[in-house]
């Protein structure tokens, strides 16, 4: 492993002329040769061919030489965007994803494409065409997903920073699972310009960094409403512990986000449990109704805007994973989700966003914090499990369906399969949030 600097340092060093950004490539190169059973990155050509080289004119830039990936349903320039598909193989982005943009002028360097579960319909980044994405912090675990090969670039040390994106916790879970930091913003903070999508709703580009001190360092320099970075001074603010969040849970999961809350509350959090059974009811309705229903109109509509708008019907007949395929050509066929379901879901939406507001201010609650996935992270023979999903996806969902900003923190020993804990706030609080979850790994790892 080789990124275990922070992104403060590993800027200082280059700067410092320590260590050459070109230096940064051949490590990242090597740490990437060396691990290629992890099935990481989507590449048509070599390695070296996709990972781009530092640009002169942006020495003293703050993210100069550093190397990031990105999911393969973001598009980079010059590179191809496959979505995890076989059916998009030789479509070619003749532009930048928007946040590759602002990474590019800010100096950071693409180091490639990352797998991903097909189409991001999935949470195991299991993947026919491309293989399964290895867990470097579990080995023979899965990596999650759906930005599996995100997540697991960044925890097998191979790049310090890579890109996915969040529908339902495709950012989150992965990064709970690998053992590292995974960052939603709220919802519309960053646009999805250049980004295959699945749902106009719900899907937000996100982060996967090795802190929650990077996280915030990225977002300083991706959002233009930030302010200049500082230290959280006041940790004694009042946590939501959600009853539903908390309940049935595997028990190392529930011994290490146990153990990561009582540290809080001795440290001068005060965290109390939170009755939100009308929230998590009206929660259901969202999961599932919205994303597919969008995505056959937002996907198809996004392959338009790329020039790829004759081959939709060529991507949804060579879908490789059976389970996405099913659900695909189910809609297709007109027997799974109607438009009264559609706009019933959205109504459901909008007075869960109402009632999430108010139980936040009626108990004058600044953050929740719950278990990011109520389940020990799952051997890859147990990707095929009826109901994973459903069990994987039923923490992380409801920040996507409130359009909360969301992160997970690693809280278990190195020694124990990874657990994630996770952090929310309300909409718009992003760097709150962030600020308080580099707060919480302090006197975590204190």
């Amino acid at each position: 492993m080789h990124f275990h600097n922070t992104l403060e340092s590993l800027r200082d060093v280059i700067r410092s002329g320590a260590v050459t950004a070109e230096e940064i490539r051949d490590r990242a190169l090597n740490a990437d040769a060396n691990q290629t059973h992890l099935n990481c990155f989507i590449r048509a050509r070599s390695p070296e061919a996709h990972f781009a080289r530092a640009r002169d004119n942006l020495r003293g830039a703050p993210l100069y030489g550093i190397p990031f990936s990105t999911k393969d349903n973001i598009c980079v320039k010059g590179l191809p965007v496959t979505a995890g598909t076989p059916g998009m193989v030789d479509c070619i982005a003749t532009r930048d994803a928007l946040v590759v943009r602002k990474l590019k002028s800010l100096g950071a360097v693409v180091a490639g494409k990352n797998n991903m579960h097909e189409l991001s319909f999935g949470i195991t980044s299991v993947n026919p065409h491309w293989g399964t994405v290895g867990n470097p912090a579990a080995p023979g675990h899965l990596a999650g997903g759906s930005s599996g090969g995100s997540a697991a670039a960044v925890a097998a040390g191979i790049v310090p920073m890579a890109i996915g994106t969040d529908t339902g916790g495709s950012v989150r879970i992965p990064a709970a699972f690998c053992g590292i930091v995974g960052f939603r913003p709220t919802s519309g903070r960053w646009s999805s310009s250049g980004i295959i999508p699945v749902s106009r709703t719900k899907d937000s580009p996100g982060l996967l960094t090795r802190s929650a001190k990077d996280a915030l360092f990225l977002y300083d320099l991706l959002s233009s409403d930030s302010q200049s970075p500082s230290k959280q001074t006041n940790t004694r603010c009042r946590i939501g512990l959600p009853s539903s969040m908390w309940n049935d849970l595997d028990d190392d999961v529930r011994k290490h986000s146990w153990q990561a809350i009582r540290r809080l509350t001795r440290a001068g959090f005060q965290c109390v449990d939170l009755d939100d059974a009308v929230v998590s009811e009206l929660n259901k309705f969202g999961t599932f109704t919205i994303p597919v229903y969008e995505f056959f109109t937002d996907f198809p509509r996004a392959l338009l805007s790329f020039g790829w708008g004759s081959r939709v019907n060529a991507v949804f007949d060579n879908i490789h994973d059976k389970c996405v395929r099913s659900i695909i050509h189910q809609h297709l066929d007109g027997s799974l989700i109607s438009a009264k379901d559609y706009s019933a879901a959205v109504q459901n939406i909008n007075d869960l966003r109402l009632q999430m507001n108010a139980l936040l201010n009626a108990r004058w609650i600044d953050f929740l914090a719950y278990p990011t996935v109520p389940r020990s992270t799952p051997h890859v023979s147990d990707a095929q499990r009826p109901g994973l999903f459903a069990d994987v996806i039923r923490n992380t969902d409801l920040a996507s369906n409130v359009a909360m900003p969301s992160i997970t923190l690693p809280v278990a020993p190195n020694d124990a399969l990874p657990v994630g804990l996770s952090l929310d706030a309300a909409r718009g609080q992003d760097r709150r949030l962030l600020l308080m979850a580099a707060a919480v790994e302090e006197i975590l790892a204190s």
